[in-house]
């Protein structure tokens, strides 16, 4: 703890910043809450997508066979991603993406050329890719958001345990500091009208 000035013009100081610090800690701790709520609320979207993943996957392994066929065209140009599209949302104060679509690079194949089955597989692995996607910016979202509570927990721990606390003690012992110093200037006030009254007396008997 830093040492204080015990007078009237630190009083003041400690009085206000006290002041600010009980202001502003109702907003960071309403702050931690809402980022606990989003961070969970990420971790629960995560757990959703990939989910669905997974089904997507179980799905896509069922055209295992015929993927493995030959045929003139690499697969996965099909699936070729060109542009994550994203969106900007403000949460608690910090800007996260938001995933809103993907956009694949333009590939063309013959429609008579290529197996039946190929526009389904086109569109199964294209969703696929999609969510996988989807899911880094899920995580993303989850790390932004969880470093965040972590840096606000940090400041409500500091103003609740050491900086609110420290102000409260400094106060006190200013004021207990002034209050003393009041009460001995009100002593030696009163011991030197006394000696001043004797004299006076003192004087007066002389006289």
């Amino acid at each position: 703890m830093a040492v204080i000035k015990l007078n009237k013009t630190e009083l003041k100081t400690q009085k206000n910043l006290l002041a600010q610090l009980s202001k502003y800690l109702p907003t960071l701790q309403l702050k931690k809450q809402q980022l606990q709520a989003e961070v969970e609320n990420s971790r629960n979207m995560a757990a959703a997508v990939e989910a669905e993943i997974e089904r997507r996957k179980n799905f896509v392994a069922k055209w295992a066979a015929v993927l493995s066929q030959k045929t003139t065209l690499n697969i996965y140009q099909l699936v070729a991603v060109d542009e994550v599209v994203t969106d900007t949302e403000n949460i608690a104060g910090v800007d996260v993406r938001v995933f809103k679509d993907v956009k694949f690079k333009p590939f063309e194949y013959s429609f008579f050329a290529t197996p039946v089955w190929l526009d389904r597989a086109f569109e199964e692995l294209r969703a696929l890719a999609s969510e996988r996607e989807k899911l880094k910016i899920v995580h993303e979202r989850f790390d932004i958001l969880s470093e965040e509570l972590r840096q606000t927990s940090i400041k409500v721990n500091l103003f609740e345990k050491r900086k609110i606390p420290e102000c409260k003690e400094n106060i006190k012992k200013i004021s207990i500091f002034l209050g003393d110093q009041e009460i001995a200037a009100i002593c030696n006030a009163k011991i030197a009208k006394d000696k001043l009254k004797r004299k006076d007396e003192q004087f007066a008997e002389a006289v």
